[in-house]
């Protein structure tokens, strides 16, 4: 029998760089000027939140190196790698530039992987990228310059044949849903429509379909048979590396429960093989008991 092509394509999104609940690598240098104007570097604090989120990333990690073995990994970040400008209620310092400091720090542990040999960001909400996703496209830039031998590209909507499957990626998406029985229901409305869609025009449905934005993961899959041929396709909506912060408690109506971490999907001989969700929740609700 011949040896099986594999390859794990790992999915993350929505970390939030320069958010004081946004993750952040311990190792980021950062510069600041002391009393006399000498430029320091220095270590940033992070919060307790931060040092959960760093727990979880370098978990996840791990569990995705364990997964992939020797095999080739792809790594897809699905928008909003930083704060922005817009929301400054959160930010962890005023210059706009460590943010992208952060960012780039965040990225480094997977680049430094081997394995890894392809990554593609997609450029998430405006407010939160500076416009026109371009605190990715600088993030991008500067990862390029550090790993030439490495394929890096940034775009707004993606499709990328590799590993014998076809990815459709961009950072927004249905919404996860408004009530605990509806989770769900629209991923599968906007799937179907999509798949539709690609058939109607002459094409072929991806095979996988990657959206962010939500900080909710949810996972859909949908079979069609159309023209004599049967195809098949998942979409999957990421978590984040972020906690809820003003503007999220008022705009996702108070959610309580916060699931931190990514995707890590394994393609065996051209073919999904398998869909983990490595991840965790926490309840964010301050608890009390009164006797």
């Amino acid at each position: 029998m011949s040896k099986a092509k594999r390859t794990v394509i790992v999915a993350l999104s929505d970390t939030h760089a320069g958010n004081k609940l946004g993750l952040c690598n311990p190792n980021t240098i950062l510069e600041d000027a002391d009393r006399e104007g000498n430029v320091q570097e220095y270590n940033p604090a992070l919060t307790e939140v931060q040092e959960y989120l760093w727990e979880c990333l370098t978990e996840d990690k791990k569990k995705v190196i364990d997964i992939s073995g020797k095999d080739d990994i792809v790594i897809f970040h699905n928008g909003d790698v930083t704060q922005g400008n817009k929301y400054p209620v959160e930010w962890m310092t005023t210059r706009l530039s460590d943010q992208l400091d952060i960012a780039f720090y965040n990225m480094l542990p997977w680049l430094e992987l081997p394995n890894v040999r392809i990554v593609r960001f997609g450029k998430g909400t405006g407010s939160h990228e500076y416009g026109e996703g371009s605190a990715t496209i600088m993030v991008d830039k500067r990862l390029r310059e550090r790993f030439p031998r490495k394929d890096i590209r940034t775009v707004y909507h993606g499709l990328l044949e590799t590993s014998g499957i076809n990815i459709d990626y961009s950072h927004h998406g249905p919404y996860p849903g408004s009530r605990n029985w509806l989770k769900g229901n629209e991923a599968r409305y906007y799937l179907r429509s999509l798949m539709n869609d690609e058939i109607d025009a002459g094409g072929i449905p991806p095979n996988l379909v990657l959206r962010g934005h939500y900080h909710t993961p949810v996972k859909e899959y949908l079979w069609k048979k159309a023209n004599g041929y049967e195809y098949e396709s998942w979409l999957l909506i990421t978590p984040s590396y972020c906690l809820a912060g003003d503007y999220t408690h008022q705009k996702a109506r108070s959610p309580y429960r916060i699931t931190n971490g990514l995707w890590a999907i394994e393609v065996v001989n051209s073919h999904i093989y398998d869909i983990h969700c490595l991840a965790r929740t926490t309840d964010i609700r301050t608890k009390e008991k009164i006797l």
